[in-house]
C-alpha cells in the first residue's frame, strides 16, 4: 500500500514546495526546482517507498502531480 501522504511530503522537499502547495494538479514544470536532479529523486523516492522502477522517460511525460500518482498506481498493478 503507498503512503500518499508520505509520498507527497517527499515530493514537496524534492521540490522545496510547502506541501499545503502540493496538490494532484500542480504541474511540476511550474516549480523553478523541477530540473534533472528532482526528477533523478522523485525517481529513487518511487523505488524506496513503493518498491517499483520508473524510468527517466516515463517521469519525462509527467506534468502533474496526479500523473506521477497514475504512473505509480499503472506499475504497482502491472507488477501484481
Amino acid at each position: 500500500m503507498v503512503d500518499l501522504v508520505k509520498m507527497r511530503e517527499s515530493i514537496a522537499e524534492i521540490l522545496s514546495i510547502p506541501v499545503d502547495k502540493l496538490h494532484g494538479e500542480t504541474r511540476l514544470e511550474n516549480s523553478e526546482n523541477w530540473d534533472s536532479m528532482a526528477r533523478i529523486g522523485i525517481i529513487a523516492l518511487v523505488f524506496e517507498q513503493v518498491g517499483v522502477s520508473v524510468s527517466g522517460e516515463e517521469i519525462e511525460r509527467v506534468v502533474t502531480v496526479q500523473d506521477l500518482f497514475d504512473l505509480i498506481d499503472g506499475k504497482i498493478k502491472d507488477a501484481a
